[in-house]
């Protein structure tokens, strides 16, 4: 059983992609050829919508802060959107809260990338 998918959409010169269910050891490589894909597709930021992310292990954490690095190189911004409190805390307690940006919707995210 798959517990794990990401969906990907470009917004203008960014993308958006809806994470959905665990992000663990057997779905990070899954998550981190997603990300890849829209990292070299886009040329100013990458959303990733955490509204539907249940879980996340070590290793998911690895995959988000490969892409944050490669998101720091191309100098865009990567948004972590709608963290559930679970995955908010896990962020906080490990400081990545102060590293990797986050926003409450796409629409703030958008915004706060504008600046």
């Amino acid at each position: 059983m798959k517990t794990f998918s990401v969906t990907t959409d470009t917004i203008g010169k960014g993308a958006l992609l809806r994470f959905k269910g665990e992000l663990d050891a057997s779905s990070s490589v899954y998550a981190d050829n997603a990300l890849e894909e829209a990292i070299a597709a886009s040329s100013v930021f990458v959303l990733i919508e955490c509204g539907e992310l249940t879980y996340i292990s070590s290793a998911g954490l690895g995959v988000l802060l490969a892409a944050f690095q490669a998101c720091k190189l191309k100098e865009m911004d990567l948004v972590m959107v709608n963290m559930q409190p679970k995955i908010r805390n896990v962020f906080e307690i490990l400081g990545l809260d102060r590293l990797i940006k986050s926003a409450e919707t796409v629409e703030d995210a958008r915004q706060m990338i504008a600046k």
